[in-house]
């Protein structure tokens, strides 16, 4: 039989098929897309954020000069060539070629004492000298000019150098001042002075020491060294080659992170790796040549917490993507009840039962196909990298929808045009309780093991736990067959209260809906899970948005702070309490000290109690009435001496939790103030902008940090808007396939149904109690499902607690606990299963009425 023949006869049942195979094609080809997008930026942020001297790849050298010939710049850059040549091949698409970004290489002679400057002794002071090979593009004069050629001056060499102007004022050095270096005869005289052509520049984080004073303190001596560094001209390299050895070459290649992807991660740890072997091979006639970065262990960090992370991810689109599934399959049973006869008439005449499953599975694929290609192609407007799943998530989708259409091909084993399901009842075998029973104990034993065993460690290699993606499943397969089986029971009870109603429709809809076959009922198998899923992405989002509530919290330690390594005045302190919408200002001195016979370094942080718990009052904070405070570190400890003239004894009063992340990384004492100026302000208000704080306060080089703005900071986080995106997304198709589920449902079960309403309608039921009757019939198993549902929804996120980390979510703060308000789980658990009734109202609302002539005639 032709298929296409069949598609047409049945096109209304094949429209359902095509459209809900295309959008199962659509979502599971791209959402992954989207998400591994998110995966990249996330991975970029990452390098964003770090320092250019970790995440890019920077060689150095203490190479001698003068055995290989005179440095020139022609030699270093063909080093740099020679370098570049080694890279392995993965490295190369993600480097910035030279003049680019943060490449650049260059030389530097350091620790050069200053003996005068224009016949002024000086002491504690030294000028480094540097040659970079893109200085000219990179800087901006201001006074004087460019360093020139080297002349000479007392019979040895004088070089032009020129400094930062920061770096000039600081040192009292001018334009035109002649340098009197020790060691061999060395002069330099300032040409010019210059400032960053761009401040932000990530190249002047690999170049800090020439735009600032750098303050060294040497070894074994208590007084700092002030450094500047001079840069000199290309013209200067021969005569420093010579004249000075073991000076520090370096070679940086930039990383250019929008090329820097999540799934290309591991290749680039081991090519770093590798390329660190090569570097002392490729820099010949030096000696410790190495490679300096950390942006392998940069990658390697983000992918550990990657693999955890994604494991919600990964439960979440499975739920997605089997209930997608279920609900093809239900369309699938759909489209085959709707060829039954066609097939039982194929099957009558002859054919073969292989040909009776290879024109259901024909007819089933030139539905599948071409909605599954459609969705296929519309997924490429989704930007994001092609990952395997992309493409093998629409093939499954339709391998499944065919071999669901042949399995349904079994029912005409034996020829038939007819089937008797009232003759018997239909019981469910003991093969099929049994396996039903071993399903539910296997699940119940998985989830023990996850709660029991926890995870397997290893995760950042080997990826999540399949225990963590099979427990869920199984749990939630268990508990929809447990309510398929048992949800007939209730019903009975409600069977024998409604009998003794005077209304015969509540009694007549209890009864069809406790006597109708568990086939009636599948789409309690999609319900239930979407249900689940839909309340456990609630319940997480919950937990995720309080969560980094408290991470912020735990930044900041107050709606807003002032930071500030200067002492700040009375006067500073009073502008800031001027600033509209400020309420309230505590002023707070932050030190460091070394307590106990272990010199634990601590964080002290004089501040008045009371007032520092009254701006707290809508923290997740609790401060004990008491002057003095520890951190859990120190709890125990007895009492603590402080280090000072004289040293202060301070007796632990209670313990406060969560705050010392705000002042630093140690351990943190809470004591009162003393006669000490403050530091620190911390500012409780309304619309608190850190910016006006900080212009109020005008104290050069302070740091404002509002609880707004980072919260904010985590909530934009490319991760975190992710999976508020997923959920979303998840939570509507959800919805959407759970109605489509139970329209289905009734569509199947419409036959049987119609009939029972015929030989009602004959005994005198109205076409409004008919309407009723069917809403009653699917109401219970919507009911029972949607509580059942909400239940499961709940009690996912405390099975899964110890399997999903979600602190690339919250900041870096491990989530804890989960809130107790129920009002959003509820809510989609009702709305989902009023839509669903609403669903079931509509279809025998809207369905075809039937005359009392007609009704007689139908099943007879």
């Amino acid at each position: 039989m032709n298929a296409w023949v069949l598609v047409r006869v049945h096109r209304g049942a094949a429209a359902v098929l095509g459209l809900l195979v295309f959008s199962a094609c659509l979502l599971v080809a791209a959402v992954p897309k989207a998400t591994q997008s998110s995966y990249d930026e996330a991975l970029r942020d990452v390098i964003a954020t770090s320092s250019a001297s970790r995440s890019d790849l920077i060689m150095t050298s203490a190479r001698q000069a003068g055995p290989d010939g005179p440095v020139t710049r022609e030699s270093l850059l063909a080093m740099e060539q020679s370098l570049r040549a080694g890279l392995p091949a993965d490295l190369l698409p993600v480097v910035t070629p030279l003049g680019s970004g943060t490449s650049h290489y260059g030389l530097s002679k350091p620790n050069n004492s200053i003996m005068s400057v224009d016949g002024e002794a000086r002491i504690h002071q030294a000028l480094d000298l540097s040659w970079l090979s893109d200085a000219d593009g990179r800087v901006r004069y201001v006074a004087g000019r460019p360093p020139g050629p080297p002349s000479r001056l007392d019979g040895g060499p004088l070089l032009e150098v020129a400094l930062a102007r920061r770096a000039a004022e600081e040192m009292r050095l001018a334009v035109g001042a002649t340098i009197l270096l020790t060691g061999e005869k060395l002069a330099a005289r300032v040409s010019g002075l210059f400032e960053p052509a761009d401040a932000g520049d990530r190249y002047w984080q690999h170049n800090a020491a020439v735009r600032q004073v750098m303050k060294i303190r040497p070894p074994r001596s208590d007084v700092d060294i002030w450094h500047a560094t001079g840069l000199v001209s290309t013209e200067s390299l021969p005569v420093l080659g010579p004249l000075y050895q073991n000076m520090s070459y370096r070679w940086v290649i930039g990383v250019d992170r929008s090329a820097v992807t999540a799934l290309g991660a591991p290749a680039l740890i081991e090519a770093v790796r590798a390329f660190r072997g090569a570097v002392p091979v490729a820099v010949t006639g030096s000696s410790r040549a190495a490679l300096e970065t950390a942006f392998d262990d940069l990658l390697t960090g983000y992918l550990a917490r990657l693999r955890v992370a994604e494991s919600l991810l990964l439960l979440v689109l499975g739920g997605l993507l089997a209930v997608a599934v279920g609900v093809i399959a239900l369309a699938v049973r759909l489209l085959a009840e709707r060829m039954h006869r066609s097939l039982a008439l194929m099957r009558a005449r002859g054919a073969s039962l292989a040909g009776v499953a290879v024109t259901a599975t024909a007819v089933t694929s030139t539905v599948a196909v071409p909605s599954a290609l459609a969705g296929y192609a519309l997924s490429y407007a989704v930007p994001g990298p092609l990952t395997a799943i992309v493409h093998l998530g629409p093939l499954s989708v339709v391998a499944a929808a065919a071999l669901l259409a042949a399995g349904h091909a079994a029912a005409h084993r034996w020829p038939s045009l007819e089937r008797r399901d009232d003759v018997t009842a239909a019981r469910p075998s003991p093969r099929r309780i049994t396996v039903e029973a071993v399903i539910v104990v296997v699940a119940l034993a998985g989830v023990y093991l996850l709660r029991s065993r926890g995870l397997t460690t290893q995760v950042g290699e080997r990826g999540p736990d399949p225990l963590l993606l099979l427990a869920p499943a199984g749990l939630t397969l268990a508990v929809a067959l447990v309510v398929l089986r048992c949800y007939p029971f209730p019903l009975r009870l409600a069977v024998r209260l409604a009998a003794r109603l005077r209304p015969a429709v509540p009694f007549l809809g209890l009864t069809l809906a406790a006597r109708a076959r568990p086939a009636s009922a599948l789409h309690a198998l999609i319900l239930l899970p979407a249900l689940a899923v839909a309340v456990f992405g609630a319940v997480m989002s919950g937990g995720l948005a309080a969560t980094q509530e408290a991470a912020a919290w735990q930044r900041v330690g107050a709606p807003a702070r002032l930071d500030s390594d200067l002492l700040i005045g009375p006067e500073v302190v009073d502008r800031v309490r001027k600033v509209p919408g400020v309420r309230k200002v505590v002023p707070a001195t932050r030190t460091s000290a070394a307590v106990g016979a272990d010199r634990l370094t601590v964080t002290v942080l004089a501040v008045d109690v009371h007032a520092y718990r009254a701006i707290l009052r809508d923290s997740p904070f609790a401060l004990p009435d008491a002057p003095v405070l520890v951190s859990p570190e120190l709890r125990g400890r007895g009492v603590i001496e402080l280090p000072g003239t004289p040293p202060r004894e301070l007796t632990p009063g209670g313990v406060v939790t969560g705050l010392a992340r705000a002042y630093g990384t140690g351990p943190l004492i809470l004591v009162p103030p003393g006669d000490s100026l403050p530091n620190t302000v911390l500012v409780e208000g309304d619309n608190l902008d850190g910016r006006r704080l900080l212009a109020a306060a005008g104290v050069p080089g302070a740091l404002v940090t509002t609880l707004g703005d980072v919260r904010a900071e985590i909530a934009r986080a490319p991760l975190t808007e992710t999976i508020r995106r997923t959920f979303t997304v998840v939570t509507i198709a959800m919805a959407g396939y759970a109605l489509a589920a139970v329209m289905i449902a009734l569509v199947i079960g419409a036959a049987d149904r119609n009939g029972a309403l015929s030989r009602l309608r004959t005994l005198g039921l109205s076409e409004a109690q008919a309407r009723r009757l069917t809403v009653l019939e699917i109401s219970p198993i919507i009911l029972l499902t949607a509580a059942a549902g909400l239940l499961l929804g709940l009690g996912l996120p405390a099975v899964l607690g110890p399997g999903v980390d979600l602190r690339a979510y919250t900041g870096d703060l491990a989530v804890d606990d989960y809130p107790t308000d129920l009002t959003m789980p509820i809510l989609l658990a009702g709305g989902l299963a009023a839509t669903a009734v609403l669903g079931a109202f509509l279809h025998a609302a809207l369905g075809r009425r039937r005359s009392l002539g007609s009704a007689i005639r139908v099943g007879d």
